[in-house]
């Protein structure tokens, strides 16, 4: 649901151009690996035009370029239709790039330590933007982007694709008819590569960076997180690499604002032992269970039911986002920034549970931080 939209004059201006030219010109900040999957899906998106990328390392945003190019090509001759390739300026300074572009919106790919100014620099822009989560290690430094994306109105959403899975549509409607009792995740994994993850300062580890899909998940599905007791320490990763000080295992039992509850376990361990990645959602109702990751099964005593994923997510996520802002529909959108707000905080209240062995009820937590987003 998207709240309190007060388009702005520039942001009008803005709007007049996109219906004029009917092509939404986009910046990129940041031009890591999840940027390269939504330059790939902007190049197959007729309305979507990517002017400028942005990233300070020059090497990364040329390697970005040409490895999206190389795909580009490889999938348009697959397909017998004319590449479109990125033939993009590039910048190493954000704030350059939004005064020499002009632009419609922008996608912000940095790591979680590196969101704010940015974000702030677009709205002084009046700039629609999609956000790529986590939007921030900080509820006040997210409640101050919220505040502005209220009070200017530009379009903003935040990459969580999950919401867009072909199931999901099945899955709140058998939801909306039965009672929810438990959920249960699983997430056992490898920590990335990349030597910020490591860290607490710049990745918000685990909890808040990676399986704040699933946390957000929960919320669309089942309801707002209440109340939060985790358990989690760093066991294992930590031995050969004095500077890992992320938690690498979690345990944690979250309480929903409807009663229900969740056993949410975690943990970084697959990638020492060897062993397979191992992930899922259960959701134990009255009448039938629900378990999702590329699909869905639904289970009712012995009968399974399954429905696939049917397309790309974060396509359809990078889809919806232009489409939003070529017609200012936000309502288009699954994920608005005030809602990764909200996951943020149940995410951040874990890690202070985990941390004071006490239970964090997360409406507090909104309510003192980020009451923008307070429920």
């Amino acid at each position: 649901m998207w709240h309190n939209v007060n388009w702005g004059y520039t942001c009008l201006i803005n709007l007049e151009r996109i219906s004029k030219d009917m092509t939404v010109r986009v910046g990129f900040i940041g031009t890591g690996g999840i940027a390269t999957s939504h330059l790939l899906n902007l190049a197959s998106i007729e309305d979507a035009e990517v002017v400028a990328l942005c990233d300070i390392a020059p090497n990364r945003v040329e390697e970005a370029r040409e490895y999206v190019n190389r795909n580009i090509l490889t999938r348009s001759e697959a397909e017998g239709v004319e590449p479109r390739l990125i033939e993009a300026a590039t910048y190493t300074d954000y704030r350059q790039m939004i005064r020499n572009e002009r632009l419609d919106a922008v996608y912000i790919c940095l790591p979680p330590f590196a969101h704010g100014d940015p974000e702030h620099a677009a709205l002084d822009a009046n700039l629609h933007m999609l956000v790529e989560k986590p939007v921030a290690l900080d509820l006040r430094v997210a409640n101050d982007i919220l505040r502005r994306v209220n009070e200017q109105g530009v379009i903003a959403t935040a990459g969580y694709q999950l919401r867009y899975m072909g199931f999901i549509d099945k899955a709140i409607e058998l939801l909306r008819n039965t009672v929810i009792g438990q959920a249960i995740v699983l997430r056992f994994t490898r920590t990335p590569g990349t030597s910020w993850y490591h860290r607490q300062d710049r990745s918000g580890g685990m909890m808040i960076e990676m399986a704040t899909h699933q946390v957000d998940l929960l919320r669309f599905l089942v309801g707002e997180i209440r109340k939060v007791y985790a358990a989690a320490a760093t066991r294992i990763n930590n031995l050969d690499n004095p500077e890992y000080d992320i938690f690498d295992v979690n345990s944690s039992t979250f309480t929903f604002d409807n009663g229900a509850v969740c056993s949410f376990a975690i943990n970084f361990l697959t990638g020492p032992s060897g062993l397979p990645d191992l992930r899922g959602v259960h959701i134990f109702c009255k009448d039938y269970i629900l378990s999702m990751d590329i699909s869905l099964k639904v289970r009712r005593g012995d009968d399974i039911e399954e429905f696939g994923l049917e397309h790309d997510p974060m396509l359809e996520e990078d889809k919806a986002f232009i489409e939003a802002v070529k017609t200012s529909n936000p309502a288009i959108l699954r994920s608005d920034y005030l809602s990764a707000v909200r996951t943020l905080a149940v995410t951040i209240a874990n890690d202070r549970s985990a941390r004071s062995g006490m239970p964090v009820d997360v409406s507090d937590l909104l309510r003192a931080e980020a009451p923008q987003a307070a429920w």
